[in-house]
């Protein structure tokens, strides 16, 4: 039994890479984690609507919110998705009215410590009431992050299939005496993206469909649109899979690749919602294409924006998807040379 222990240890000492998973990689996700959880800098904007002038003074007084005069003639629905303010401050005969976009912790605690903080001075006994323009309080989490899981799992199944399929390839010989033929490296990279994409294309629509008329996930926009975007990201994911398989030389090497590129992307795909987040993160979510397939199905599912109005995050996953292609070209030529 020791010596089998000792086997094993030697073995993982060996494996560098095994090694760095193990005591590296946690530390460097925990603190990726402390960073994205840390206090958030956003100050959110309170626009304030027919408000008594001590109330709207009381409420300046917060530095936690930004205040400002809701102008123009415009409703506060539409208001809020111009993006003008984070947040609608109204007050009638039903008591204090809060109109935020969406359901977002950071943005709502902030706005509702400050104004009950200032209607605390002015009408301590008012009524708060808290609404949303897209969702509702008592919605499922699932409602809520439906279109994160579609996009999340979408990559990372996808992801896992390429890889593991195409160090299969390799392993058997398959690539290298496909290389020893006429068929040029562009030609090898496309096919095996084709014939991943296959697959891509059902998983895409089965989710979809799934989603929709089983699950019954609530859809505002065109569901071909979604599906669209959804094609796009796997196609991404493919090309990764393919990338990060050319150069590991095992199916286990491909696992370890899922900490460093699945788990960052998940963190900065939408689940915490981007201009909040601290330390000036943010910027690090435009580097993932993760980032661009969930902002998509958002826009689509949640919002109801149509094909054109989301052509931003369709050019930039085309664009993800032709520099990784050619990224692969490069990978698999080698196996030419060898």
């Amino acid at each position: 039994m020791l010596n089998m222990a000792k086997r094993i240890i030697k073995q993982i000492l060996r494996d560098k890479r095994s090694l760095a998973m193990i005591l590296i990689v946690p530390l460097l996700l925990l603190s990726l984690l402390f960073l994205l959880l840390g206090k958030s800098a956003y100050v959110p904007v309170v626009a304030t609507e027919s408000l008594p002038a001590p109330f709207v003074e009381a409420l300046q007084n917060q530095k936690a919110i930004r205040v400002i005069q809701k102008e123009g003639s415009e409703t506060a629905e539409a208001y809020l998705k111009s993006g003008k303010a984070d947040a609608v401050l109204s007050i009638d005969a039903d008591g204090m009215h809060i109109l935020f976009k969406e359901m977002d912790s950071v943005k709502m605690s902030a706005v509702t410590d400050a104004v009950k903080s200032a209607a605390a001075s002015i009408n301590p006994q008012g009524q708060m009431n808290v609404e949303f323009v897209y969702g509702k309080q008592g919605e499922s989490l699932f409602d809520s992050l439906g279109f994160l899981l579609l996009g999340i799992l979408s990559f990372f199944m996808i992801f896992l299939l390429s890889g593991m399929s195409f160090v299969r390839e390799r392993t058997s010989d398959t690539v290298e005496r496909l290389m020893l033929t006429p068929v040029k490296t562009p030609s090898v990279v496309g096919g095996y993206a084709l014939g991943f994409g296959v697959f891509a294309v059902i998983q895409s629509v089965l989710m979809i469909l799934f989603a929709k008329f089983v699950l019954q996930m609530p859809f505002i926009g065109e569901w071909w649109t979604a599906m669209l975007i959804m094609l796009l990201l796997a196609v991404v994911a493919v090309m990764f899979g393919v990338l990060v398989s050319a150069v590991s030389k095992s199916e286990f090497q491909v696992m370890q690749f899922v900490p460093l590129v699945i788990i960052p992307q998940i963190f900065f795909s939408g689940l915490i919602p981007v201009e909040t987040l601290p330390y000036h993160l943010n910027f690090i979510s435009y580097l993932m294409p993760l980032y661009y397939g969930c902002t998509g199905l958002k826009n689509v599912l949640v919002y109801g924006y149509s094909m054109l109005q989301v052509w931003p995050q369709i050019l930039i996953l085309c664009g993800f998807a032709a520099a990784l292609f050619v990224l692969n070209i490069f990978a698999v030529k080698k196996y030419r040379a060898a």
